[in-house]
């Protein structure tokens, strides 16, 4: 039986789910932080998936004719390696020893931010075709990364801008990719046992919570200040990582 508080704290995951998938990309780190303190890690990890390819179907629509298929196809190799690399991982450890490595991740995370944000701001001058070793590293990171702790989307966010992505091309490729990549993991959680009829009680409550929060973040988006929003976002993750990995 779900407390009142828990049921709340899905509904807030939910919506900064929701949000991230249409907005501020960076809430997914937080609500990936969030819900781990708050039921066991592994169960967390198999509910989240679901919450995000909620917010996926809403991403993919928003942002469906701007995709770069032959990009896709190209990082699909190094992705599902790093997908492998975590599922035997899940599958030789424990809660708690998982509960600290999606912190690890977390705080990684925060700390790669200010790269993608360079690259992103025109800063630095990555070349268009950068070596193989360097695409085929954040392919497999990322792939690592979201099948442990759903937490892919920096390195491939550094990746699509060492590409020189244009703005909707950008968003448009990390949408497809990363609905691509939930829906492939979907077997390999259940096979695990990570997710299972027991999670109905989990999803009940944040899936209404993650519709709603994709359609306030399309309202936000030209509304908030993305400077301080960053930095808030960022602190709220790194913080809940730190507790994560110290728990």
């Amino acid at each position: 039986m779900l407390t009142l508080n828990l049921v709340i704290v899905l509904g807030i995951v939910g919506f900064l789910i929701g949000v991230s998938k249409t907005a501020f990309g960076g809430l997914g780190l937080v609500s990936v932080a969030i819900l781990a303190n708050f039921i066991p890690a592994r169960e967390s990890t198999g509910v989240l998936l679901i919450l995000l390819i909620t917010g996926d179907l809403f991403a993919i629509k928003l942002y469906f004719k701007h995709v770069e298929w032959k990009l896709i196809r190209s990082i699909s190799g190094p992705v599902v390696l790093g997908i492998f690399g975590g599922v035997l991982f899940l599958a030789s450890t424990g809660d708690g020893e998982l509960k600290k490595t999606i912190g690890i991740v977390i705080v990684l995370l925060v700390l790669l931010f200010p790269v993608a944000q360079k690259l992103q701001s025109g800063d630095s001058t990555p070349l268009a075709k950068f070596p193989n070793i360097i695409k085929n590293s954040l392919g497999t990171i990322a792939g690592f990364m979201s099948m442990v702790a759903n937490s892919g989307g920096a390195p491939m966010s550094i990746f699509l801008l060492l590409s020189r992505n244009s703005k909707m091309a950008f968003l448009g490729n990390t949408a497809w990719i990363f609905f691509l990549i939930n829906l492939f993991k979907v077997p390999f959680i259940l096979a695990l046992g990570i997710l299972s009829i027991n999670s109905l009680e989990y999803l009940l409550p944040s899936i209404p919570a993650v519709v709603l929060g994709t359609l306030v973040g399309k309202k936000l988006i030209s509304r908030v200040n993305m400077a301080w929003f960053q930095r808030v976002t960022l602190l709220s993750a790194f913080v809940a990582g730190l507790r994560l990995l110290l728990s």
